[in-house]
C-alpha cells in the first residue's frame, strides 16, 4: 500500500508513505548505488587504463558496457515496479551490482571484464530506476528530487576525492571493490523502502477536494511519453555539452587552469539550483519554472554558439551547471505529478543514459565535418528547444484537461 488514512475532527486526511522521510533517505541512499558508476565513470575508465593498459578504443567499449547495463535495467525496471515489491527490485539490483564488480576485479581480460561491467550497469539500473519511481511516489516531487540531486552532487565531489586514493593503493580493483562494499551496506536500508505503490497508473491520477472527496482524472498516456522525449532531447546536450566543453575552450586559447577551476566552482554552484527549485515549485508550480530554465538553456547555448571566449566560457558554464540541476528536478517532478506509481520515472535514467550516449557521438560527427564548436553548440539549443516545444505543450494540455496538476508543486 502507498498510504493509510486517518480521521483528525472528522476530517479524513491521507499520509502518502512516500513523503515518509524514512522512506525518502532509502531511495536516495538507493540512488548512490544506481549513479555511483556513471558519476565515477570518467576515473574509473582512467583508471583501468592505467592498470589494465586498454586501448582507448578497448576503454570505449567497457565504458559503453557500463552505461548500456544502466539503459537495460531502468527499462527492465519500468516493466515491474508497479507489480513486484520494490525491495525486490532493488535487492537484486545490488546483487548484480555486487557480483559484477567482483567479476571485474577478478577477470580483467578484455570480454570477461566487459560482461562484469554490464552486470554492474544492470544492477545500477535497477537501483537507480526504483530510487526515481519511489521519489516520484511523492506528493512534494520538487522538494525530494531537490534532495536527491543535493545529494548526489555531493557524492560526487566525495567520489572525485576518494578514486584518486583507492586507485594510488589499489589500482582499478579498489574501484571496484568499493562500489561492491557500498552496494552491500545499502542493503540495510531496502526495509525502509515502500514495497508497492497503490496510486493508478499511467493515466489516472486522484486529487482530494475540499469535501474530503476524490475526483478521479483521465491522463492521456501520450503526455508522460511526451515527457520522456524531451528529458531525451535534453539529455542529448548535456551530452554534446559536456563531452566538448572543455575541448571548446582549448579551441578558444583559454588556458587549461581557467576551464578547470571554472568546471569546479560550475559543479559548486549548481548546488544552489536545488534550493532554488524548492522555492519555485511552491510559489509557481513545476511547469513554469521548468520552461523558463529550458529558454535560459537555450539562450545560453546561443551565446556560446556566437563567441567562445573566457567571458562567455565562464557564462556558460555556470548557467549550464545551475540549469542542468534545475531542469531535472522539474522534469521528474512534472512526470511524478502525473504519474505517482513510479512507471515513467523509472525509464528516465533510460532516457538520459540513452541520450547521453548519442549526444557526444552527434557533437563529434559535427566536429568531423568541419562545422566547429559553433555547431556543436547549435546543436545543444536545438536540442533545448525541442524539449521546451514539448514542456509547453504538455503544460498546455494539462491546463486543459487537469488545471490542478499542470500548476502543482
Amino acid at each position: 500500500m502507498g498510504s493509510t488514512t486517518e480521521v483528525n475532527s472528522g476530517v479524513s486526511k491521507t499520509i502518502n508513505r512516500f513523503d515518509n522521510p524514512k522512506a525518502i533517505f532509502a531511495a536516495i541512499v538507493l540512488g548512490f548505488a544506481g549513479t555511483g558508476v556513471a558519476m565515477g565513470l570518467p576515473l574509473l575508465v582512467g583508471s583501468m587504463a592505467e592498470s589494465l593498459s586498454f586501448s582507448e578504443e578497448q576503454l570505449g567499449w567497457l565504458a559503453s558496457s557500463d552505461m548500456s547495463g544502466l539503459f537495460f535495467g531502468s527499462v527492465l525496471t519500468s516493466f515491474m515496479v508497479t507489480k513486484i515489491n520494490r525491495r525486490y527490485l532493488a535487492g537484486f539490483g545490488l546483487l548484480l551490482l555486487i557480483l559484477g564488480n567482483y567479476l571485474s576485479a577478478q577477470f580483467p581480460e578484455l570480454v570477461p571484464l566487459m560482461f562484469g561491467r554490464f552486470a554492474a550497469g544492470l544492477g545500477a539500473g535497477f537501483c537507480y530506476a526504483t530510487c526515481t519511481a519511489s521519489l516520484s511516489g511523492s506528493h512534494h516531487p520538487a522538494r525530494t528530487f531537490s534532495i536527491l540531486l543535493f545529494i548526489l552532487v555531493l557524492m560526487n565531489a566525495f567520489i572525485f576525492y576518494l578514486f584518486p586514493i583507492l586507485d594510488a593503493k589499489w589500482g582499478v580493483n579498489g574501484l571496484f571493490y568499493f562500489y561492491a562494499i557500498e552496494a552491500l551496506a545499502i542493503f540495510l536500508v531496502l526495509p525502509l523502502l515502500p514495497t508497492h505503490c497503490d496510486e493508478a497508473t499511467d493515466v489516472v491520477v486522484s486529487q482530494d477536494t475540499l469535501d474530503g472527496s476524490v475526483t478521479r482524472i483521465f491522463i492521456p498516456k501520450y503526455l508522460p511519453r511526451l515527457c520522456l522525449v524531451a528529458v531525451f532531447s535534453f539529455y542529448i546536450l548535456v551530452g554534446g555539452y559536456w563531452a566538448f566543453i572543455e575541448r571548446a575552450g582549448v579551441a578558444a586559447n583559454i588556458s587549461l587552469e581557467y576551464i578547470s577551476s571554472t568546471l569546479t566552482w560550475g559543479q559548486i554552484f549548481s548546488i544552489t539550483g536545488t534550493a532554488l527549485a524548492v522555492w519555485l515549485a511552491k510559489r509557481y508550480g513545476q511547469s513554469k519554472p521548468l520552461l523558463f530554465a529550458l529558454l535560459a538553456m537555450v539562450i545560453t547555448m546561443l551565446v556560446l554558439a556566437y563567441k567562445i571566449d573566457q567571458i562567455t566560457f565562464i557564462f556558460s558554464v555556470f548557467s549550464f551547471s545551475f540549469f542542468w540541476i534545475f531542469i531535472d528536478v522539474f522534469q521528474l517532478g512534472i512526470l511524478s505529478n502525473i504519474d505517482h506509481s513510479g512507471k515513467y520515472a523509472a525509464l528516465v535514467p533510460a532516457s538520459q543514459g540513452a541520450a547521453q550516449a548519442i549526444g557526444p557521438s552527434l557533437a563529434g560527427a559535427l566536429l568531423s565535418y568541419q562545422f566547429g564548436y559553433s555547431g556543436v553548440m547549435l546543436l545543444c539549443a536545438a536540442s533545448a528547444a525541442i524539449a521546451l516545444l514539448i514542456y509547453v505543450y504538455v503544460y498546455q494540455n494539462l491546463r486543459r484537461i487537469a488545471p490542478d496538476i499542470a500548476d502543482a508543486d
